[in-house]
């Protein structure tokens, strides 16, 4: 057994860990809001483009439950490095040029793509499990919001080079990829060895008062908060810039103002749930949420200062997935930390994908309007479920 690093080692690894998750999410948020322009230029249905779309967020999440699976043996950051830099060729989904092939090459490029972010997310997770100096609630909420901080940074950098340069402009920010890359390697980030085979078996005050809880209610509520960012992500931008006539730059800065807010939200809720309690959190996350949402998508054609008030439910509602994660780390179950994390982080985003494969043709008939209010109904079934788990904690 390795002695532990100093706090603040951990802290410059955990920085610089978090950075490397939010440039690889840069490339997974970068597609969905230059669907408009991509059908303009390639002449493809606005379904075909949610596909490909949709099939590298499936591929970036389905991939993660056989990575999470492996015990795996390297302690080194270089697998973490090699996915950032196979999930930045996402940039050339809107590069390619016109052709029969078009399609296909897209599609495999977004399965590629999404390889590389599946690796970064269960390898991410089993290092911070090594960084035992740092409260596991926060150091998991900050490692989650620099992903979706990236994610939804994604959305408008693409928006806005691709309004003022054009869709070939997005193919530098491949760059970023080697730079995150090379800083983790650095670091000197030790991966802790994959021997868990349930919860640890000291009693939850001894982690930052994390209940133990069953594992599978916790997958249902991170997969439907899950699919609620999914519809949001790929749905709001374009539906802000084609439905709502707002621009395109404004799009995905609205999209960016809610990972702001949610990264802002999720960094305090999760330094304020040990205390508070995680569970309570989940709960007031998500019935606080639902009506946000809504009142939101009310007012969005009508008035660009509604991003405020998006601003504003992201810091709400977003720290609700990083809190199922924190959860799922302690969950009861059979499965071996890898497998949870895997499962967790992969297998919820994946069914959120497939869900989203089934919304494009309709998106296609009924526009994307009806089909952003599932994220507030979502919000609610979410908060029920929560209401469930506490109830059964009681009884325990």
């Amino acid at each position: 057994m390795e002695p532990a690093s100093s706090p603040a080692r951990q802290w410059h690894q955990l920085i610089v860990l978090s950075l490397t998750h939010a440039v690889t999410d840069i490339f997974v948020g970068m597609i969905a809001p230059v669907i408009v322009p991509m059908r303009d230029r390639y002449g493809l249905s606005l379904g075909m483009l949610i596909f490909v779309t949709s099939l590298l967020g499936f591929s970036a999440n389905i991939f993660q439950i056989p990575i999470g699976c492996l015990r795996a043996r390297w302690r080194d950051s270089r697998l973490i490095c090699l996915g950032a830099m196979l999930a930045a060729t996402a940039v050339f989904i809107p590069n390619l040029p016109p052709g029969a092939a078009r399609v296909t090459l897209m599609s495999a490029i977004a399965v590629l793509s999404g390889l590389g972010v599946a690796v970064v997310h269960p390898e991410g997770l089993r290092a911070l499990h090594g960084l035992d100096a740092i409260s596991a609630s926060l150091s998991t909420a900050i490692f989650m919001v620099a992903g979706f901080m990236g994610f939804a940074g994604g959305a408008l950098l693409s928006a806005t080079l691709t309004a003022h340069f054009g869709l070939e402009s997005l193919k530098w920010v491949y760059l970023a990829a080697p730079v995150s890359a090379a800083a983790l390697w650095l670091s000197g980030l030790r991966l802790p060895l994959d021997t868990e085979t349930n919860q640890p078996a000291e009693s939850p005050e001894t982690h930052d008062n994390i209940p133990v809880v069953p594992f599978v209610p916790v997958f249902i509520m991170a997969t439907v908060l899950a699919t609620c960012s999914q519809i949001q992500a790929t749905l709001l931008p374009s539906y802000l810039h084609d439905e709502a006539g707002l621009p395109l730059p404004f799009s995905g800065l609205s999209f960016t103002l809610f990972g702001i807010g949610g990264t802002i939200g999720a960094i305090t809720w999760g330094a304020l749930a040990p205390r508070i309690g995680h569970l309570r959190v989940l709960l007031f996350s998500s019935f606080a949420g639902a009506p946000l949402t809504a009142l939101y998508l009310l007012l969005a054609p009508r008035s660009q200062a509604a991003a405020a008030l998006l601003a504003f439910t992201g810091f709400i509602v977003y720290t609700g997935f990083p809190l199922c994660i924190t959860l799922a780390r302690y969950a009861s179950s059979s499965l071996r930390f890898g497998q949870r994390m895997g499962i967790i982080s992969g297998g919820t985003w994946g069914i959120a994908a497939v869900v989203l494969w089934i919304l494009g043709p309709l998106a296609e008939k009924t526009g994307m309007g009806p089909l952003l209010h599932l994220i507030w109904v979502g919000y609610l079934a979410t908060g029920f479920l929560t209401v469930v788990v506490i109830r059964r904690q009681r009884h325990v």
